[in-house]
């Protein structure tokens, strides 16, 4: 279900989703406390519009300026200030949402979206009932989606930082099949990788002597789970799962630092949540690509308000389901929308009553009691997962090829 319905925006609440804004950004070490304010007015206008482009969101400002071009040229000003970094300002709002996930295991999707074909933004982003909440960016001018383990190195250190001590899987898809990426989660205590691979190339099996291409063997209908296998040109040890789903073209062929079974499969098909976040953001949201911006500085400042609006959005369904509450907003038996659809309409709701939106941001780390459905009918995600047979193959080890992870 789309996040956004154009004829269902805020109205008239401005003034009150803006003290709120102020409250829930409150927790970012701000240098000067007007930043604040103008991010707040940024995100009322953002979740007004639900609309990117600066100019939509001036109707929805309450301030001193009597001319609109001053309040587009107040947001532009924040958005090309390079002296602010967001990632820093970002993690400050993070940590007491992440403080809930400290004795659980955190999935973390790596992916890339392309903006007008020009511009290469690489997410990691936390992946939670169904949909993803943005952790970490990188804007970059290049006209192509694959990009270097340079490219995001920086991201994942800063990563490791928010979640020192806590068990992490990053799941990536087959443009980020890096020798580094996978060293450097194997250095890392307690992080680990489930990343897709292209079947049937550069991936090999010690014969005893020398190394040989695997030939791997999987029927449709058929999990077969390979312990020992190596890959690309410097044969960094991993393990190997390789999912055939009936009907399928080919198979999912999955690489892991730790044992692989049929759960492996199961870990990497969270990473898709990822897909609908980018909907959420492009399309079916925020309309990313109507932005006239094309500064990568300051798409990546506008990245931070999008991330935040999302975490706002989805701190607020999660609470309200959890309140028991959802049925207020979602006139579903089952639930039918997504967290951030029923943030956004408990947001509306509330406003337009009185009532008091959720004070704090926080996420409820339960699993999902009620995963999202379009139907009764429309059958449990990942179902073709448990139907497959499977069977193991244990392969030799190369001498001196250890996997590090912990």
């Amino acid at each position: 279900m789309s996040m956004i319905d154009k004829e269902n925006a805020l109205e008239g609440s401005a003034p009150l989703l803006y003290e709120q804004a102020c409250v829930w950004l409150q927790a970012a070490p701000w240098k000067d406390v007007r930043h604040k304010q103008t991010v707040a007015w940024m995100l009322v206008g953002l979740l007004s519009s639900l609309h990117v482009a600066l100019p939509q969101w001036i109707p929805y400002v309450i301030c001193r300026a009597r001319f609109a071009q001053s309040t587009q040229r107040r947001f532009a000003r924040w958005l090309h200030n390079r002296r602010i970094s967001v990632l820093h300002l970002y993690a400050a709002l993070l940590k007491p949402v992440l403080a809930d996930f400290q004795d659980r295991q955190v999935y973390l999707a790596l992916d890339t979206t392309m903006l007008w074909n020009t511009h290469c933004v690489v997410y990691i982003s936390l992946i939670y009932r169904g949909r993803m909440i943005p952790l970490a960016w990188k804007v970059m001018e290049h006209p192509s989606a694959s990009v270097a383990f340079k490219d995001y190195r920086g991201l994942l250190v800063f990563l490791e930082r928010q979640f020192t001590g806590r068990k992490v899987y990053l799941l990536a898809d087959r443009g980020f099949v890096h020798r580094e990426l996978m060293g450097w989660v194997k250095r890392t205590p307690r992080w680990h990788f489930r990343i897709r691979h292209k079947a049937g190339i550069g991936l090999y099996r010690w014969d005893g002597g020398r190394f040989q291409p695997l030939a791997w063997h999987a029927s449709p209908g058929q999990v077969v789970c390979y312990h020992g296998v190596y890959v690309t040109g410097h044969h960094e040890k991993v393990h190997l799962a390789v999912g055939w789903q009936k009907g399928a073209e080919e198979p999912w062929v999955i690489l892991s630092d730790e044992p692989t079974w049929p759960e492996t499969l199961a870990e990497y098909a969270l990473r898709f949540d990822i897909e609908e976040g980018f909907l959420d953001q492009k399309s079916n949201g925020f309309r990313w690509e109507s932005s006239k911006l094309r500064d990568r500085h300051a798409l990546r400042r506008l990245c931070f308000v999008m991330a935040v609006a999302t975490l706002i959005l989805v701190c607020q369904g999660s609470g309200v389901v959890a309140d028991g509450r959802r049925r207020m907003v979602d006139p579903h038996w089952f639930r039918g929308h997504s967290y951030a659809r029923i943030g956004l309409d408990w947001i509306r709701h509330a406003l337009a009553r009185g009532l008091a939106l959720l004070p704090r941001l926080t996420l409820t780390t339960a699993d999902d009691p009620q995963p999202a459905r379009s139907s009764k009918r429309q059958p449990e995600r990942g179902h073709w997962i448990k139907a497959l047979l499977c069977r193991f193959v244990m392969l030799q080890e190369a001498p001196g090829s250890v996997l590090t992870a912990a």
